[in-house]
């Protein structure tokens, strides 16, 4: 059974590969898509490309969102309960999202194991939600299929693998038209523009892909060795122009902070000059890998704030990038390493009670990654508290032998602390007060 799993994982990330890098291969017959508004939301549907009996285990297309008037935030999407329902955890579905200024690229890329068709023995299916984000009363929004954003030709087309693992087929997607989401005196508004040149049949002069371009680049990473569809990248990922001066100026400088009683992990960075936008990336240890936390496209910003797990270690880089006139990007040097490690949560279920010797004796709940507690004891529940033990043990959850005096009354509460790789504590937030009458 395990091999059995390992083998599906493995095609299912040489299909995600494919659907990158390999050489595409045209096919004649074509694909559908539609776009429909509604509500500020706009659902995603394709049609099943024309002859193509076999089941559909991986696709990608283009979308773009602009901004026609007014202002909006960079919009997202969602993939629909059917996409997502097909295989879980071991589907594949990302939708990177890059641009700014109201101008958006959207790289959607679907990939199932060998047994999953992401038409469900269909002719369509609706992938997904675009989710726009206006930001002003009055405003008009566009969004439409694409092409391939290295190509010169901006005919949509789908690129799908079947389940018998054959390379990447392109097919144009046909019918295709715009949409213009509006809202004027607050109501909603759609609207199908015509829009001279605009490609809607798939009759359109010139061939969308060649193998000679075989424009496998994603469009947040047009290098020839393209981020995968998770996000992972090498330690020392490749750029566009090597020779570019944008590359040879000097890597950020990264600081990670991260308070007591907190799981937010503060980012600061000096400004490069040139930059438009920087890209966060976090060490992952199961893979080995850098994944992108973060794109910031604003050239002025140089902060941010992430919440994360408690009570964790985390590795952070940082790396600047500057977009060319034809939308592509250029990257900077990566940042150094910084290391930070968060609060513990708050310590819960803490009780107490006296022992026959009069001393006291506290239990609570355990924690997942803390180093360690402290016990703190005063005699005024809002007084002030005296740390009576250190317990250097993870595994605590458990403490007695604490003197008391008969005849008194005390109080308790606990918390647990990590250990940073600067040696530092970082401390969780307090248990509830516990009172206990000594007798």
């Amino acid at each position: 059974m395990r091999k059995k799993i390992k083998r599906s994982i493995f095609r299912m990330i040489v299909c995600c590969f494919a659907i990158l890098l390999f050489p595409p291969h045209i096919v004649s017959a074509d694909a559908g898509g539609e776009l429909t508004v509604g509500n500020q939301k706009i659902t995603v549907t394709l049609q099943k490309p024309q002859e193509e009996p076999e089941a559909i285990t991986s696709v990608r297309f283009f979308l773009t969102v602009s901004v026609l008037e007014g202002q909006m935030q960079e919009p997202s999407f969602e993939f629909a309960e059917n996409v997502l329902s097909i295989q879980k955890p071991d589907g594949v579905r990302s939708a990177a999202i890059t641009g700014q200024n109201g101008s958006y690229l959207i790289d959607i890329i679907i990939s199932e194991k060998a047994d999953q068709d992401i038409f469900a023995g269909g002719n369509q299916a609706v992938i997904g939600t675009l989710n726009l984000s206006p930001s002003s009363e009055s405003f008009r929004i566009q969004a439409a299929f694409t092409g391939v954003p290295s190509s010169d030709d901006k005919q949509p087309v789908l690129r799908y693998i079947n389940h018998t693992g054959q390379s990447v087929q392109v097919v144009p997607l046909s019918g295709v038209r715009p949409v213009i989401c509006t809202d004027t005196n607050g109501s909603n508004h759609t609207t199908i523009p015509e829009i001279p040149g605009y490609p809607v049949t798939p009759n359109v002069p010139g061939n969308p892909v060649t193998p000679a371009n075989p424009d496998m680049q994603t469009p947040d990473n047009p290098s020839t060795t393209p981020e995968l569809p998770n996000d992972t990248i090498t330690d020392n990922p490749q750029t566009p122009d090597e020779t570019s001066d944008f590359t040879k100026k000097a890597a950020p400088k990264l600081t990670l902070s991260a308070k007591n009683k907190s799981s937010k992990i503060s980012f600061a960075w000096n400004r490069i000059e040139g930059a438009d936008g920087y890209q966060i990336y976090r060490y992952e240890e199961e893979i080995k890998r850098y994944t992108r936390v973060k794109t910031i496209a604003n050239a002025e910003k140089t902060s941010y704030t992430k919440t994360m797990e408690y009570a964790t270690s985390y590795a952070f880089r940082v790396r600047a990038y500057q977009t060319s006139l034809e939308g592509t990007r250029v990257y900077g040097k990566f940042s150094p390493i910084a290391k930070v490690t968060t609060a513990p949560p708050k310590v819960t279920k803490l009780s107490l009670r006296q022992l026959k010797s009069a001393k006291a004796a506290l239990t609570w709940q355990p924690q997942e990654g803390v180093h360690g507690y402290q016990i703190y004891r005063g005699t005024k529940k809002n007084g002030t508290y005296t740390r009576i033990k250190t317990l250097k043990n993870s595994q605590s959850q458990k403490y007695s032998g604490i003197s008391q005096k008969r005849g008194k009354i005390y109080y308790y509460k606990v918390r647990a602390y990590v250990t940073g790789e600067d040696g530092v504590r970082k401390y969780g937030t307090f248990s509830s007060v516990k009172k206990l009458v000594i007798r």
